[in-house]
């Protein structure tokens, strides 16, 4: 939702979740009304609670089974089984969630008054203009809350003017564009855990200290949040190398204290291995971008690659151990922890390639051939394939002609077979070459939709290091896919076509060699609807 959606509302294709009106409607199967629309959703289970929205989707069969119905006939049915409830209450507001565009900003601050013993967490809504809604009316945002002691205990939460006070989360309803609450008898400055279970997609602006966020990714009771802590310790660290003017190469951009609590998180026995895969996996080059004015493709590819190096070889014991302890030796089983154990014991193999490249290191890397050989199932498999060629290690190429003998004739596995090298970390522009060999691979066709995808958009969307170069040939080869798609499948190419829509945030020189890229497409006399509606929204910024 984060590194897909939010751009998109920030973009030139910004609608709201339900659209009044459209020039090309397979334009509009898109994350802002599929993943967005289904926060919404959700949104109205936290207001009315989940025994509330089972009550409410009951309600909904029973009126409307095997009838064509809106998203108003949804919302009533919801908040009328729950008469008493804030979205019943609040529904005409909460509408606007459907009708508005935009990601809607929610800057907090706290204040703590020690004499009072009171703390103050002061809210105030916005929401940017998008194409054809110039100003914004306040949503209806429910925000999960908690409190934490500055020893990370959870604090018991008592609103001024409650008799008493509650353990647990707290649902603050905002509804207006600036709002206060005030908890009492608080004995000292807590740190808060503001949207918790990320209870509204919203972007959230609170200035936490770094010694808050390691308190919350430590402490903190609400796994969404605890993640999030660590998301924005490594982003902080990403964003002020990325602004420096410093060099990057052979650098630490990770700071120790940050790198000491990813160690005790993989160290922690009461973490279940599938949390501290996605705690241990940085911020993706996209979502970092998000973060930036302006935005250089590969000053940011730069210093992530420089933060994954770090965490490899600083960790390298730990993830050496991680990875004995998660191999997945037994019957392959789907459950939950095993295929947690999977996901992290396949993070540890990419962290040991990578450090082993760094270091000339030859046992790693040979004992991921091995495994990718000995591999039970497609998931370690997988893993073993994606740690040799995401570190670009000589032994990846036999890897590769293994998995294709072996898997040649499952369509979709071939696919990620594509996809796989199409994404990998670009080194000193080795990828748009691979990508056009990839094309003339007897395997690939232009013509298969998902054969299409696994290749071009791997590269041109899903790869940004690579895709964003100096000398603008990626943009180049965009431009030639796009137009070559648009005679072959249009909802295709238009797709396609999205991959430069943030190109107004660039620097120079990928800004005007991008817009020259997209101008060289409008200028196609005979382009779709779907892909003429893209690159002319697209240049209108």
């Amino acid at each position: 939702l984060r590194t897909a959606q939010f751009p998109e509302d920030a973009g030139p294709m910004a609608h709201p979740v339900r659209p009044d009106s459209y020039i090309e409607i397979s334009n509009f199967y898109t994350v802002t009304i599929y993943e967005k629309g289904a926060e919404v959703v959700r949104m109205m289970q936290t207001l009315v609670g989940r025994k509330g929205f089972e009550r409410g989707i009951t309600l909904y069969f029973e009126r409307h089974d095997g009838q064509a119905v809106t998203c108003d006939d949804f919302a009533q049915a919801i908040a009328d089984a729950n008469p008493d409830s804030d979205l019943a209450r609040l529904l005409p507001q909460f509408k606007r969630w459907y009708g508005q565009a935009g990601t809607p900003r929610l800057a907090a601050q706290g204040s703590y008054d020690a004499g009072a013993r009171t703390y103050t967490l002061s809210f105030t809504q916005s929401c940017p203009p998008t194409p054809g809604q110039p100003t914004k009316e306040p949503f209806v945002i429910p925000v999960n809350l908690g409190l934490l002691g500055a020893d990370g205990r959870e604090l018991a939460l008592q609103r001024d003017g409650e008799s008493e006070a509650a353990h647990g989360t707290r649902t603050l309803v905002l509804t207006q564009e600036s709002e206060q609450i005030t908890f009492v008898n608080v004995d000292a400055e807590p740190v808060p855990s503001i949207l918790r279970g990320f209870s509204a997609p919203v972007i959230l602006d609170f200035d936490y200290s770094d010694a808050q966020l390691l308190t919350l990714l430590a402490n903190d009771l609400d796994p969404f949040n605890r993640w999030e802590a660590g998301q924005r310790l490594a982003l902080r660290s990403a964003i002020q190398r990325i602004t420096s003017s410093d060099d990057v190469a052979g650098t630490a951009v990770l700071d120790e204290a940050y790198v000491a609590a990813m160690r005790s998180v993989l160290r922690d026995p009461t973490l279940d291995s599938a949390f501290k895969e996605l705690v241990l996996t940085l911020p993706s080059e996209t979502y970092m971008a998000e973060q930036l004015d302006v935005v250089d493709p590969q000053r940011v590819h730069g210093v992530r690659e420089a933060m994954r190096a770090q965490l490899a070889t600083t960790l390298f014991d730990d993830w050496q151990a991680v990875y004995e302890q998660n191999q997945d030796t037994g019957a392959y089983s789907p459950d939950p922890l095993s295929s947690g154990k999977r996901s992290l014991a396949g993070l540890a193999l990419v962290n040991l390639c990578l450090a082993a490249r760094t270091s000339g290191d030859a046992v790693w890397p040979g004992k991921t051939l091995q495994r990718f050989k000995d591999a039970g199932n497609m998931t370690d498999r997988f893993n073993a394939l994606n740690a040799l060629v995401s570190t670009g290690h000589p032994l990846a190429a036999q890897a590769l002609a293994r998995f294709h003998a072996i898997f040649k004739d499952e369509a979709l596995v071939i696919d990620k077979w594509f996809s796989l090298q199409a994404g990998s970390p670009d080194r000193a522009g080795d990828v748009l070459p691979l990508v056009k060999q990839l094309m003339k691979h007897p395997d690939f066709s232009i013509k298969n939709p998902n054969r299409a995808r696994s290749v071009i958009f791997s590269y041109c969307s899903a790869n940004p290091g690579a895709f964003h170069r100096a000398d603008a040939a990626g943009y180049v080869w965009w431009s030639e896919r796009v137009i070559e798609l648009d005679a072959i499948n249009p909802q295709v190419a238009a797709r396609l076509a999205r991959a430069l829509d943030r190109w107004s945030k660039l620097a120079e020189p990928y800004r005007s060699a991008a817009r020259e890229a997209i101008a060289r497409v409008a200028a196609k006399p005979d382009l779709s609807k779907d892909t003429h509606e893209v690159v002319t929204r697209a240049l209108a910024v």
